[in-house]
């Protein structure tokens, strides 16, 4: 019996240039009917979820990779970074040749190198849109990018991730270095240099979906989560059911326990049906509940059983 269901957002639930398809819309108010929680897991901070996302009947939310948990209006869960890390990171910011990005509830602080980093990623994403289209995709991605680490106020306490990109080496240490007081949200080799993220202590998305869990008494073996990225695998692994959207990485395909189409080929609606959580919508045409996943991925043999 599914009790939960825990979701990333982009690239999972919603398309960044076309947003969240009606199916998804229509599938997560079935389940809710049900009295299925349905609750937004992602690595945005509270401020740069996206208006569609907002505008949905959610019951919970947790936001900045697990730092910051929702349920209703109850806030379960806040951590962040203490002013003696930050103050270190700082410092060695101002000796180093790193770029650094420090995300808060309502905010990212980046330095000049940062900002120039996240905008070439951008802008592989935006080529062949015209201005007004990029424009459009911003705004409605919640985009919004400065070089504006020196205004930072050293009074602001609530940093909850760490963002840094450099040499491997000269990373690891700073990484090393905070072991005892941070997590690893994400590490890789990203437009030729390395990228960490950390997050406080005891923060990441499958630590959240436990206390969620908990709070509710609801067991792991009634819960499904659906994501993407690798960032995903730490909640998937704290479900009963973890689904991998798309085509996703080896990793994120190695803990789950079936695939399913991309985004915009409604892979969320069809999974559910698949498992049988809600009923077909009739108004739909039965054959595209067959569809195999696009790019080369396929839907696992579970996911085939199932229909």
């Amino acid at each position: 019996m599914t009790e939960a269901i825990y979701l990333d957002i982009d690239g999972t639930l919603r398309d960044e240039q076309k947003g969240i398809p009606k199916s998804a819309i229509w599938a997560l108010e079935q389940c809710r009917k049900q009295n299925i929680k349905v609750i937004i897991c992602t690595g945005r901070n509270p401020a740069s979820i996206q208006n569609d996302v907002q505008a949905l009947s959610l019951d919970g939310m947790i936001s900045g990779g697990g730092c910051y948990i929702r349920y209703r209006d109850e806030i379960l869960w806040k951590k962040y970074f203490s002013p003696r890390t930050i103050e270190y990171v700082l410092r060695q910011h101002d000796q180093g040749d790193f770029s650094l990005a420090m995300e808060t509830e309502t905010k990212i602080w980046m330095d000049e190198k940062a900002f120039t980093f996240y905008r070439q990623d951008i802008e592989k994403k935006l080529r062949g849109l015209n201005e007004q289209r990029k424009n459009q995709f911003l705004i409605q991605n919640k985009i919004v990018y400065e070089a504006n680490l020196k205004q930072y106020d050293e009074k602001v306490t609530n940093v909850h991730k760490l963002c840094m990109a450099g040499e491997k080496r000269e990373i690891e240490r700073i990484q090393f270095s905070l072991r005892g007081e941070s997590e690893i949200g994400q590490e890789k080799l990203w437009n030729g240099r390395w990228y960490l993220e950390l997050l406080p202590r005891g923060c990441d998305k499958g630590k959240a979906v436990q206390k969620v869990n908990q709070r509710l008494g609801i067991s792991k073996d009634n819960t499904i989560s659906f994501g993407d990225s690798e960032n995903d695998i730490a909640m998937m692994k704290e479900t009963g059911t973890a689904v991998a959207v798309g085509s996703c990485s080896i990793l994120v395909q190695e803990c789950a326990s079936s695939i399913c189409e991309p985004v915009m080929e409604d892979g969320l609606y069809k999974e559910l049906v698949r498992r049988k959580v809600i009923r077909p919508d009739l108004g739909r045409n039965s054959e595209h509940e067959r569809t195999v996943v696009a790019g080369g991925s396929c839907i696992s043999d579970l996911s085939e059983e199932l229909l």
